[in-house]
């Protein structure tokens, strides 16, 4: 008997037995008397074959609820939520290509073109996590590109000046030094010593509110940021960075841009804004993907460093003033 793990994370088990091979594959990793109840149950033909795509659905997530981070889950959760009943009740091993790209075709009439590859990519999970070897590939809608306004070092000045006596000039500030929202709701006045301020943890929603995650999205996340003094004394002098809810802040930009007659530009985007307008001060693309926490280990292969990253530091101290 063996038991092989696959390319989809599932595992089979297998065993020839009087010249004929049997074989059983589960979305978990079996002990062996569990292999050996698997095999048992083939031979006698005691395998329940009619798992419903629903049923199939939540197996996964319970198998891989320790790898998925909570957001991963939520994401999944929802889309699940919005497939339609006859796909979540059809028997699993009856779904074939036909089935899944009528659930294309009828998905992409109300979602948009991302939304449907995204529903596509966790159905096929699913299907392969029992069936490794099923055939369910599907012609999916072309990906629009969207075209999102990034602000211009003008339109960020105007926002700033507009909202530099409130709470959210702050949370804004750290934006536009390339810190992500889930960053910056997780600092306290304890990550700031003098005017470096340390990004370690993320602020991520999960299980209906929020918790703080050890460490940000990719290792690159984990940096050091060098802020403007007067930001670093207002953190000070006010004694905290952002105390509200995270969506207080999108409401916010979004009043104060449409205020401002400025076109509208997403929260994240001011992260976006400190790349581009780094690289029109010169910095390199290696340089701007240290100081942001991107990582890509091709472009750190191919580029190099325009000055010392600690100088670059108080560079970017200097040239994102607000």
């Amino acid at each position: 008997m063996t038991i092989e793990k696959l390319p989809s994370g599932s595992y089979r088990v297998k065993q020839m037995i009087d010249g004929k091979r049997y074989a059983v594959t589960v979305p978990y990793k079996p002990s062996k008397k569990e292999a050996f109840d698997l095999i048992q149950d083939k031979i006698h033909n005691r395998v329940d074959n009619t798992i419903s795509f629903r049923d199939a659905a939540e197996e996964y997530l319970r198998a891989k609820s320790t790898v998925l981070s909570p957001s991963t889950v939520r994401g999944y959760r929802s889309i699940m939520r919005n497939l339609p009943t006859w796909f979540m009740d059809a028997d699993l091993a009856a779904i074939d290509r036909i089935t899944c790209q009528k659930l294309v075709n009828e998905y992409n009439v109300d979602h948009s073109p991302k939304s449907t590859i995204n529903v596509n990519g966790f159905v096929q999970t699913v299907i392969h996590l029992y069936y490794p070897d099923a055939n369910v590939s599907v012609t999916l809608p072309q990906r629009v590109k969207k075209n999102d306004y990034i602000p211009s070092h003008d339109d960020v000045m105007k926002v700033m000046d507009e909202l530099r006596d409130t709470v959210y000039y702050v949370p804004l500030h750290l934006a536009a030094l390339s810190l992500r929202l889930s960053e910056i709701c997780a600092l306290t006045i304890d990550d700031l010593n003098g005017n470096v301020i340390t990004v370690n943890k993320a602020l991520i929603r999960a299980d209906g509110g929020y918790v703080l995650k050890p460490t940000p999205k990719t290792d690159a996340s984990n940096r050091v940021v060098v802020l403007p003094p007067e930001l670093a004394e207002r953190i000070r002098e006010q004694g905290f960075i952002y105390e509200g809810y995270p969506n207080q802040i999108y409401k916010c930009l979004t009043r104060t841009s449409r205020r401002l007659g400025i076109p509208h530009f997403s929260f994240h985007k001011l992260r976006h804004f400190f790349a581009s307008y780094a690289h029109e001060l010169g910095y390199s693309d290696s340089l701007v993907m240290e100081l942001g926490g991107w990582n890509s280990d091709v472009m750190k292969r191919v580029y190099r460093h325009a000055m010392n990253v600690d100088e670059a530091k108080q560079s970017v101290a200097s040239d994102f003033r607000f």
